[in-house]
């Protein structure tokens, strides 16, 4: 029990401090990123100052971050890349491209930064006058921020994404004049339904591209906190060339991956149109030249390129923050966003309002001072130059002038060649100007809505400063074209074949010449299409579902897909039939040694989800002998191990929609005998057979001797 007790309190001191320090504040830094600021700013490596090696800048981080140097430099890379609309640090050197999947950047020993004019101004610029609180570092040797004063709205104009324990965070960019006109507007209007329309979506200045809008679709986003939205990429066209070049990609896809998957999507037939794919990224930007075939439809290749590539992809929204606090994460709503952001500037402007006056007034406390000794300035000389000690002189003048220490203090520091009329009647004209200044700042501090016209004033000015153009151009859902899967696929014939050794081979069409592995021989062979979807049925009663359009094209000469490892079969389990269905109309006919016969609705295998694995396809209370799927009532041949022979017709066996139905009794045991053939007419050679009506009859019947005339010989 103490073991358990002790193991529950340090997880979750683990967990507590983990989710502290993986999560964004609502200054919109992760705390790795706001170590890294302040770690600059006190080393003063400014804009405006010389480049350092990020090797350095690091080592300045160090004395504030424990989790060692890799997991930093990462940090610091992603700090100055496109993966942010504005970079916190400014680089010097390759930091790495957010739409390339290996490009990590140049090493820390190569690479050089500074702060960013943003970080300076929006981040930075007032946090040395105790606006926000501090905290002291990991091993109790320096303070450092626990959040940052961000005059500009942060926490939704630079994405932000993290992993804590049991929760995560993942929030977009947004174009930053937007998203200052939004929260103006809720600061006037405490309207949140209008602010939103000023935001409108996410907005991705790094990577650009495209997002789909839906206005439901982000009201909801924006009301929960939570969600997903659609981006593409952006592409331009040469018709000249028939060279379809993609230039842009959505956030989190990588150029490599869409070359990639064109690459495996064209080995399975999916696109024909295709002629040569070739990645022209370089230092310029990505670039991905696809050369088409003439007359290729362009608008229906884009939808496939959407498809089966991450040209198009989601971006699932996690709007999860830590209160203001430092250490409550909350899934927040864009209204408890703007509310707590507001809340927070409000408390950083009051703070700063506090430093100045307390600044000021202590100003003013020293020239007051030094206006009540200059009403007798040679009397103040002189019992300075009689002190044998600065504490003594100070303390003399308190006695005499009745000052508090600060005056005396002050008066006794200041340089014998100051101490003229000039320079003292210049000190206390500014009394007045102080005094009014410290009485403006009080009224300030006392109003909120003069508070609120500042964060007003400080949004117009990052906005002036900082806002551009919309860089994700904005498509509407109503305007995209949608095609049906269907249409995407090729239409061909295909013959498929199911080996004993469990090889399943497409082909376009039947070959004399196929191959196969020694002593293995073909079990089941079907013409079907490239559209239609094989039902393959294991030992174990599992339906696999595998559609026919993802299958590689193969050759007579090779051997085929592995079904054991294509479809992760148990060891002990085999594929024993395949049937092929386009729109699982019909029927599937199991046939049992038992002499029981199941008629099941293919519409009991279709599912609304692809799913691709079926459990309980068929009984097993007996052994299934054959399985086939039929459009139609046929006549069947079913024959005993005694040789007693019956041809019913499957109209006289009712369809289930159970699967694992037991089917009904069709030919009746004799003598302990089993069913040991069952197969449609149609399959067997009738010319051997001089009256085929002699053996018909209804279910649940004995049947009649095979006649020693007639044989059963199965077509090939």
């Amino acid at each position: 029990m103490q073991i358990t007790k002790i193991m529950d309190e340090q997880f979750t001191n683990f967990a507590s401090y983990v989710i502290v320090n993986n999560l964004p504040s609502i200054d919109g830094l992760l705390p790795v990123q706001r170590k890294v600021l302040w770690a600059l700013h006190k080393n003063g490596v400014n804009s405006n100052k010389q480049f350092i090696k990020l090797h350095r800048a690091g080592a300045m981080a160090m004395v504030y971050y424990i989790m060692g140097d890799l997991p930093l430099f990462g940090a610091m890379k992603n700090m100055a890349n496109n993966g942010l609309s504005y970079m916190y640090l400014q680089p010097k050197g390759s930091f790495g491209d957010k739409r390339k999947k290996f490009d990590d950047g140049a090493s820390p020993r190569y690479v050089e930064c500074r702060l960013s004019s943003y970080s300076e101004d929006c981040l930075l610029k007032t946090v040395n006058k105790n606006v926000v609180p501090i905290k002291r570092n990991f091993d109790n040797t320096e303070d450092e921020p626990i959040i940052l004063p961000s005059i500009a709205p942060n926490i939704l104009t630079n994405v932000s994404q993290s992993i804590a324990v049991g929760m995560a965070s993942k929030i977009p960019s947004h174009n930053l004049s937007d998203t200052c006109n939004s929260i103006i507007n809720y600061i006037n209007t405490n309207d949140i339904d209008s602010s939103i329309e000023i935001l409108k979506c996410p907005d991705f200045e790094g990577t650009k591209g495209k997002i789909i809008y839906d206005k439901k679709t982000f009201y909801n986003i924006y009301k929960t906190g939570k969600g997903s939205f659609s981006l593409t990429g952006n592409y331009i066209y040469d018709k000249n060339t028939n060279i379809f070049s993609i230039i842009e990609v959505p956030y989190e896809s990588y150029i490599e991956d869409i070359e990639d998957k064109l690459e495996r999507s064209y080995e399975k037939g999916l696109f024909k149109e295709i002629i040569d794919v070739h990645n022209s990224s370089g230092v310029q930007g990505i670039q991905l030249d696809i050369t088409l075939k003439r007359n290729t439809d362009i608008k229906q290749f884009l939808i496939k390129l959407k498809k089966y590539t991450p040209y198009e992809s989601k971006f699932s929204c996690n709007f999860t923050v830590l209160d203001l606090d430092g250490k409550t994460p909350m899934l927040m709503s864009l209204e408890m966003i703007y509310s707590k952001w507001v809340l927070y500037r409000q408390n950083c402007i009051k703070n700063e309002l506090k430093f100045d006056i307390n600044k000021l007034q202590t100003e003013l406390n020293k020239l007051q001072g030094l206006e009540i000794i200059n009403k007798d300035l040679d009397t103040a000389i002189k019992l300075i130059r009689s002190s044998k000690t600065e504490k003594t002189a100070i303390e003399k003048l308190i006695s005499h002038f009745n000052l508090n220490q600060q005056q005396a203090e002050y008066i006794s520091t200041i340089r014998l060649v100051n101490i003229n009329k000039e320079w003292i009647f210049k000190k206390i004209e500014n009394i007045n100007n102080l005094e009014n200044e410290i009485a403006r700042l009080k009224d300030i501090l006392s109003s909120d809505k003069a508070i609120n016209n500042i964060i007003t004033s400080q949004l117009q000015e990052v906005k002036q400063k900082y806002g551009q153009p919309r860089k994700t151009e904005i498509i509407y859902e109503d305007d995209i074209q949608e095609i049906d899967e269907d249409d995407l696929i090729e239409e061909y014939s295909t013959y498929c074949i199911l080996t004993k050794e469990n090889y399943l081979k497409k082909l376009k069409k039947k070959s004399d010449n196929v191959r196969l592995k020694d002593n293995d021989k073909i079990i089941s062979e079907i013409y079907s299409t490239n559209k239609s979807t094989l039902l393959l049925f294991s030992n174990k009663s599992i339906c696999y579902k595998i559609y026919q359009y993802e299958l590689d094209e193969c050759k007579p000469s090779n051997l085929g897909e592995y079904l054991p490892q294509l479809l992760q079969l148990d060891k002990d389990e085999k594929i024993i039939s395949m049937i092929s269905t386009l729109d699982y109309k019909g029927f599937l006919v199991n046939c049992f040694d038992n002499g029981k016969i199941a008629k099941v609705d293919l519409k009991s295998f279709q599912t609304k989800t692809k799913r691709s694995k079926l459990e309980n396809a068929y009984s097993l209370d007996s052994k299934l002998i054959n399985q086939f799927a039929i459009e139609k009532n046929i006549d069947i041949l079913c024959k005993s191990s005694i040789d007693k022979v019956l041809i019913i017709n499957t109209s006289d066996i009712n369809s289930k929609g159970s699967k694992n139905t037991k089917g009904i009794n069709v030919l009746r045991s004799k003598k302990g005998s089993n069913m040991e053939l069952c197969i449609p007419v149609d399959n067997i050679d009738i010319e051997q057979i001089a009256d085929i009506n002699y053996y018909k009859g209804n279910p649940n019947a004995i049947g009649v001797f095979l006649k020693k005339s007639d044989k059963i010989i199965i077509k090939n």
